[in-house]
């Protein structure tokens, strides 16, 4: 459970730096089109995780989750390296603050699809899917 409770502050961390970059139109345009991606990978996460009642289909919706997160995790980078300006919230510009409440009302249901996955933590396949989720978030 330690472990996903540190994977999902990376999580909500790498979005909110891609999200920071990420979005069609303006400066942030590509910033904004990450963090509209983001947003959804971690939305059809929860909404699988909210379906899930065996240990399988848990692990689908990790795998699933960690496939997309895979898939964006370069975007977002250089996106961060690209407004580095972005990394201090204080200078946040104004096109992107929308995204900051949208990541805070994600994050309860993020915090219950953990909470889910901890009833599973024994499943071997959960276990593997787990490992392999928390290896792509801290590359």
């Amino acid at each position: 459970m330690k472990a996903w409770k540190g994977l999902l502050v990376l999580a909500v961390a790498l979005a909110l730096a891609g999200s920071f970059a990420c979005s069609g139109g303006g400066k942030y345009g590509d910033a904004k089109d990450l963090m509209n991606k983001t947003l959804s990978a971690m939305d059809n996460f929860c909404a699988a995780m909210d379906k899930a009642t065996e240990a399988k289909t848990v692990a689908a919706a990790i795998n699933v989750f960690k496939e997309a997160m895979s898939a964006l995790k370069p975007k977002m980078q250089a996106l961060d390296k690209k407004y580095p300006e972005l990394k201090d919230p204080a200078k946040m510009p104004e096109e992107l603050k929308s995204y900051e409440k949208k990541l805070t009302e994600i994050g309860p249901k993020m915090m219950n699809a953990m909470m889910k996955i901890a009833q599973f933590t024994q499943d071997p396949d959960v276990q593997k899917a787990q490992e392999t989720l928390n290896k792509v978030m801290q590359e």
